[in-house]
């Protein structure tokens, strides 16, 4: 295949300028390297949150160091529900209500959550809620965050921050007059242990009947910008025209819906969004190292990310406040926030037609590469295959490199999450970049840049017509990227004036840009550090989609740039490397846990690590078998690593009274009363024996077993009751059969016997750790 030189100025119009063979003037290089770099820089800068409005602004805005006063005395310790802090917590949201002028209301009820299955959450559940009356409601705007926290995690980010943000908007809306419609404010409680809260209302409360938009803020993270990552509803159309027009800065975009749909996360907007009411979830995610550990703490929180996340709060109160929410149901849209606020957005029934005009343009592009002797349908195939193939070592490379640094780094075992995230995704995304370029330097030997850049270009037409099919929400994250690629491929190919050629090529680079770079790094954020090497492929397929632009930077004849990428992503390697490791500052997770069996006067340490402090190896010196079923969960027994004899603790067990028992059928039915003399805040309940389970009744809620659950060893029934008042609670069994049956008791408490862990350790997981589980049998 011959190849023709592009000429060196625009004094020669012709031959045609073509990418075959390119040389460029090095300063027009430049020009395009500080267009691609500059874009880049921007489009990242425009993923940071905004920064913070201070205590001093006008009372109709809202301020970040306003709520920090709140957050600072809801964090002071772990609230979860029934525990002291979590009263306390309860006691100052009704005072900060009553300072604000407004009453508050708090739902005290029981609840069974049936989502997971077995074992059942349940809970007395505690919500404290609020409203401002509207002048002519056309329904009621819902404003909801949790102000529980697990266990052991002050939740200045999961939820402290959310309520904080409801708190000041509720003074910024006081300050403009009464909205429309009415406003609810809801503080559930009980989120952690399986939305509870949010279930109880919804069941429970008249006012859930009048719900016209429900708006969750809740985080799973300490910075990040606030990100729209879920909607509901039977449509969100209009939803989203109410974020596009009233919001400052948002970050927004069906793809992160359709993967956060796609990972399950589940919060208490779950409730509403089943149930049909238009919904949507915003949150920041960022540094989720310390998410759910002690380090989720005010110091550690982002006010720049409160700031955005209030942004979105006061911006949707005051936007649904006024509308007519009758109208919010339509069609689904396909959205995505592009730069500096603007969203671009358009009707889910355009995702066909946009879908087959892009792609029918990439087999047109195809064709004309073919008839004018730049490409064979062999070499674009050869082409994608080496694409794909780069794609395949760049994921599978950081694979390999996420297992080896394990051996080095024990953060990325031991945590969700490392601490020093951001260095190993810029490390991953520079190697991975580099041995792209290497890939294709050395392809560019065979094969013509046209063929390489049309075969690089296949991955996204089958994207485009993939997310078509099975996520329409996804499918502009490769439709306009691929459009501006084949514009940029086309000018640089055909254009017959280089000026104007690379002109177009540096604008067809800006949807490429600014749709696909946010990619790489919400996927490291969404999917974090051990499915890293997805973010990682799609870094090779953005790269893919400026193959041309990188070939007039030299990608192609020389090995430079991706060296130079490649050394960078080593030099960010070893700068996480050489910051990784254990402190106070950074803490290593502690998966000890102490279980107390009654009914065989036996102790264990339990730890789920992998690999055990040295400061805790002496706790299992006496190695032990584990206890028996039911003295922690059967679902979560599974997670213990070691067991090891410990001393055992004179604790009141709990109890389980028989205070009548029933004929029922063929079987009887059990009246039974659980309490923890302890006063432990979290109780849980198995079957232990082999029994049919018909029907139970857990202070006071139903739950019908359709067919009755056979309970045996490997799946017992059972449930978690979380808050147990002081009085316990009835629990109302139904057997199919008149057999004896075994029941087990535990009650837990968020201690451990004995000193506190030193400094450098902290307990995770929160379902386990740092843990006194007391355990009793009974027989009826």
């Amino acid at each position: 295949m011959a190849r023709s030189a592009w000429p060196m100025n625009d004094s020669n119009p012709s031959p045609p300028a073509r990418l075959s063979g390119v040389r460029v003037p090095r300063s027009w290089c430049v020009l395009l390297g500080v267009w691609l770099l500059l874009l880049t820089v921007l489009k990242l800068w425009d993923l940071a949150p905004p920064r913070v409005v201070g205590a001093e602004a006008p009372p109709e805005q809202f301020s970040a160091e306003r709520a920090r006063i709140d957050i600072e005395a809801l964090t002071r310790a772990p609230r979860p529900s029934g525990s002291p802090a979590h009263r306390e917590a309860r006691a100052y949201l009704l005072r900060r209500l009553s300072e604000l002028g407004l009453k508050g209301e708090v739902q005290s009820t029981s609840v069974v959550g049936t989502w997971w299955g077995l074992p059942y959450d349940a809970a007395h559940v505690d919500n404290v809620m609020v409203r401002l009356p509207g002048t002519d409601p056309t329904g009621a705007v819902l404003l909801m965050a949790h102000y529980d926290s697990v266990p052991h995690s002050p939740g200045a980010g999961d939820d402290a921050s959310g309520v904080a943000v409801l708190l000041e908007t509720l003074r910024a809306l006081k300050t403009t007059g009464a909205p429309r419609n009415d406003i609810i404010v809801l503080f559930t409680d009980a989120e952690e242990a399986g939305a509870l809260g949010a279930q109880a209302f919804h069941a429970q409360h008249p006012w859930a009947r009048e719900l016209g938009v429900v708006l969750n803020f809740d985080s799973r993270g300490t910075s990040g910008a606030a990100v729209l990552f879920e909607t509901g509803g039977p449509g969100n159309a209009r939803l989203i025209q109410a974020i596009a027009e009233s919001v400052p800065r948002p970050v927004a975009s069906s793809l992160v819906q359709e993967v956060a749909r796609r990972l399950g996360h589940s919060t208490d907007l779950r409730v509403f969004r089943e149930a049909g009411v238009p919904s949507m979830n915003i949150g920041f995610s960022d540094t989720s190292s310390q998410y759910h550990t002690r380090q989720d703490r005010l110091e550690q929180l982002d006010l720049r990310s409160v700031q955005h996340l209030g942004m979105y709060a006061l911006a949707l109160g005051r936007t649904f406040g006024d509308c007519d929410l009758r109208q919010l149901p339509a069609e689904n849209a396909v959205f995505f926030d592009a730069f500096r606020g603007w969203m671009v957005r358009y009707p889910g029934v355009l995702v066909s037609p946009i879908e087959a005009l892009i792609l029918l343009a990439f087999v047109a592009v195809i064709l004309r590469a073919r008839s004018s002797g730049r490409a064979t349908y062999q070499g674009i195939g050869i082409a994608a295959l080496g694409f794909l193939a780069s794609m395949v070592i760049a994921a599978g490379a950081t694979w390999l490199m996420l297992f080896a640094l394990r051996r080095v780094d024990p953060s990325l075992v031991l945590m969700r999450e490392p601490y020093e995230a951001t260095w190993y995704r810029l490390g991953f995304t520079g190697l991975g970049a580099g041995m792209t370029l290497a890939l294709y330097c050395w392809l560019r030997r065979w094969r013509e840049p046209e063929e390489l850049a049309l075969g690089a270009l296949l991955p996204w037409g089958l994207g485009l017509a993939m997310s078509g099919a099975l996520a329409p929400g996804a499918s502009y994250f490769f439709a306009w990227p691929l459009a501006g690629a084949l514009v940029g491929l086309s000018a640089l190919s055909w254009g017959r004036r280089m000026g104007p050629s690379l002109m177009a090529s540096m604008l067809a680079a800006v949807p490429v840009i600014v749709i696909a770079v946010p990619g790489p790094y919400l996927l490291f954020v969404a999917l974090q550090m051990q499915r890293g090497f997805l973010a990682v492929a799609v870094v090779v397929l953005l790269l893919g989609a400026l193959l041309p632009q990188l070939e007039l930077l030299g990608a192609g004849r020389s090995f430079r740039l991706a060296g130079l990428l490649a050394f960078a992503g080593v030099v960010m390697l070893g700068v996480a490397l050489g910051r990784s490791g254990f402190s106070t500052e950074k803490p290593r997770p502690s998966g000890l846990t102490y279980a107390l069996d009654q009914a065989s006067g036996q102790a264990w340490w339990l730890t789920t690590n992998t690999e055990i402090p040295l400061v805790q190896e002496r706790l299992f010196q006496d190695a032990a078998t584990l206890p028996a079923p039911g003295v922690i969960s059967p679902y979560d027994a599974d997670l213990i690593t070691r067991a090891g004899t410990a001393p055992v603790e004179p604790l009141p067990a709990p109890t389980v009274e028989l205070v009548r028992e029933e004929q029922a059928g063929n079987g009887r039915r059990l009246h039974l009363q659980v309490r923890s003399p302890r006063q432990a805040p979290e109780l849980t309940v198995f079957v232990t024996s082999e029994a049919t389970v018909a029907r139970a009744r857990i202070d006071g809620r139903e739950v019908v077993e359709s067919p009755p659950h056979v309970s045996n060893a490997r799946q017992p029934w059972g449930f978690r009751y979380l808050g147990v008042p002081s009085e316990g609670f009835d629990l109302v069994l139904e057997l199919t059969d008149a057999r004896p049956v075994e029941l087990r008791a535990t009650d837990r408490t968020y201690s451990l016997p004995g000193p506190p862990l030193a400094a450098d350790l902290m307990s995770v997981p929160f379902y386990m750790a740092g843990s006194t589980f007391d355990s009793q049998s009974f027989r009826f």
